[in-house]
């Protein structure tokens, strides 16, 4: 009951940090019906806001190794997103069609990642 208690509350924080990706990954999402100024700039916040939210885990570990481990996966798949965006927009030899296959790609892992741990 108290590892319970104690994972529930490192939820609690964990989710203000990892509510600011989600939100970048909105912005993202959004800017990709923009122009490609709109796709760096919003590639570069869900960058900074994975960063952020790896090293808020770093330091305040989950006490439940798997959902530790699962939180760990996504935000690595979205710092996957954030470069796999910033290449496709700033490499000129980049093949467009592969790299928005990719993104799609990527971006439906974060979306199940996402859902697993909505039901955690």
């Amino acid at each position: 009951m108290h590892d319970e208690l104690t994972t529930r509350r490192w939820l609690i924080k964990a989710m203000t940090v990892l509510q600011r990706v989600d939100d970048a990954d909105g912005r993202f999402l959004a800017s990709m019906r923009v122009n490609d100024v709109s796709k760096l700039s919003a590639a570069d916040e869900l960058q900074v806001a994975t960063w952020d939210a790896t090293l808020w885990t770093a330091m305040n570990p989950c006490p439940d190794v798997e959902l530790g481990q699962r939180v760990a996966l996504m935000l690595n798949t979205y710092a996957e997103v954030a470069l796999t965006a910033q290449r496709a927009i700033t490499d000129p030899s980049a093949d467009s069609e592969a790299t928005i296959d990719r993104l799609g790609d990527l971006l439906a892992v974060v979306d199940d990642q996402s859902r697993t741990l909505d039901a955690w």
